[in-house]
């Protein structure tokens, strides 16, 4: 299945993550084949970098981890693909631009009812592939429409927390959306590989969340390194823990709302 992976601190932090271990669940070892790709948010942008191809063989993704952009929050994202052919267009994460504003968004699991549930409606027209999860993305930024630009944030995670609710009766569903530095997190139940490679039925946990101790500047294991100029709280978000301990698996449905590596509301 695919694997998301998500940072989110109070100060920019350096991931020299070269999506190593995601590489490794997306070619090398697990059955993720078909696409990475990975966010850096910027005070008013972000950097995109994404390829249909295995993160494990990707000069890209080896670019891209030689130097990468500082950020408060990353979101990155290992694809296999179950619907929509392995192409560009069909690589997470998804980024929009929508009144000044930029939103990321990443999903692992299936939503298979979804598009004939949609079947003949407008927003259809604003995908670009053909993925149950892109259109997932294009439904919740039409649903944001109806909040102003200074509406609070609560407003929004409560819209984004009916809205998972709402696609949970789709199939599964775990969410990662980043509107600017701002990272909301849904978990649902992912399947998960046997040593044979044959695929589980989905089950909790979908997301596991780590929170790292606040003084800890620099943070390393299984090839991935964090590191940042002054300490402070910062949270981690992944499909699969990437160490033992540490982690706690969220239970299906929950919703968080995280902001400069702090947890600012749960549902």
């Amino acid at each position: 299945m695919c694997e998301l992976f998500a940072v989110s601190s109070d100060h920019p932090v350096k991931l020299t993550y070269q999506l190593t271990e995601f590489a490794t669940h997306g070619g090398r070892r697990y059955r993720n084949r078909d696409g990475w790709g990975i966010v850096f948010a910027q005070p008013r942008d972000a950097y995109l970098f994404k390829e249909p191809a295995e993160g494990a063989t990707s000069a890209l993704e080896n670019l891209v981890g030689t130097d990468p952009p500082m950020s408060n929050m990353v979101m990155a994202h290992v694809r296999r693909a179950t619907a929509g052919a392995p192409a560009l267009c069909n690589t997470h994460p998804f980024l929009r631009t929508i009144g000044g504003q930029t939103h990321s968004f990443a999903h692992n699991g299936d939503l298979p009812e979804l598009r004939k549930r949609y079947t003949g409606s407008a927003i259809l027209g604003d995908c670009v592939g053909d993925m149950d999860s892109e259109l997932a993305f294009m439904i919740l930024l039409d649903r944001l429409k109806q909040l102003n630009k200074t509406d609070a944030t609560s407003a929004r995670f409560e819209l984004f927390t009916e809205f998972c609710r709402e696609m949970r009766d789709f199939g599964d569903c775990n969410f990662l959306y980043g509107q600017g530095a701002r990272l909301f997190v849904h978990a649902d139940r992912r399947r998960y590989e046997e040593a044979d490679g044959s695929l589980t039925q989905a089950r909790e946990p979908g997301l596991h969340i780590s929170e790292i101790e606040p003084d800890k500047r620099s943070w390393h294991v299984r090839g991935a390194h964090i590191e940042k100029d002054q300490a402070g709280p910062q949270i981690l978000v992944a499909s699969v823990p990437l160490e033992e301990g540490h982690w706690q698996g969220l239970p299906r449905g929950t919703t968080l709302w995280l902001e400069k590596g702090q947890e600012m509301m749960r549902a």
